[in-house]
């Protein structure tokens, strides 16, 4: 399914649950298994099942898919079977043709009715860098897009305190 587009009905048959959607995160962000984020060790960790985790077996640390990435510590999970897809918490040089423009002014226009409800001055710049990733990327299947935002997402967090300004 990775080369062809991924439609809404087909999603929770390929994430019919959490593990599933688990399973897919590890193998787009660690194709060559596990990385242990406090030592780097590849493909020396355990799964503790009781507590869906990873345990470093070269330091011990615990960690999970998620470590390092904009989603760690989000504790944000969907339930597919109940048709739930998404949840929330709260260049220069180049000539661009007048139809480019106004399509990707409403691909950006669509995101802000469909996608973002709402857009803040202080992260308009954040809303921008998105729509341009998804412009960028629109000829790319949706599952390497996503595979693409998990790898590119390693390393980069975004806390709570610093994106709502009260850090």
């Amino acid at each position: 399914m990775t080369g062809t587009a991924l439609t809404l009905r087909a999603f929770p048959d390929l994430f019919p649950d959490e593990d599933a959607a688990r399973g897919w995160f590890e193998r787009a962000r660690w194709p060559d298994g596990p990385i242990c984020p406090v030592c780097g060790c590849v493909n020396r960790a355990c799964w503790l099942r009781t507590i869906r985790r990873w345990q470093c077996t070269a330091c011990h640390r615990q960690f999970s898919v998620t470590a390092g990435t904009p989603m760690h510590r989000t504790h944000l999970s969907v339930n597919h079977s109940q048709r739930e897809y998404a949840r929330t918490d709260s260049a220069a040089g180049h000539r661009v043709h007048v139809n480019r423009v106004e399509s990707f002014n409403g691909l950006l226009g669509r995101a802000v009715v469909g996608l973002f409800h709402f857009v803040s001055p202080k992260h308009l710049g954040r809303y921008a860098g998105e729509a341009a990733f998804r412009w960028n990327r629109k000829a790319d299947a949706c599952l390497e897009r996503m595979a693409m935002l998990v790898r590119g997402g390693v390393g980069r967090t975004l806390p709570y305190r610093f994106l709502t300004g009260t850090a």
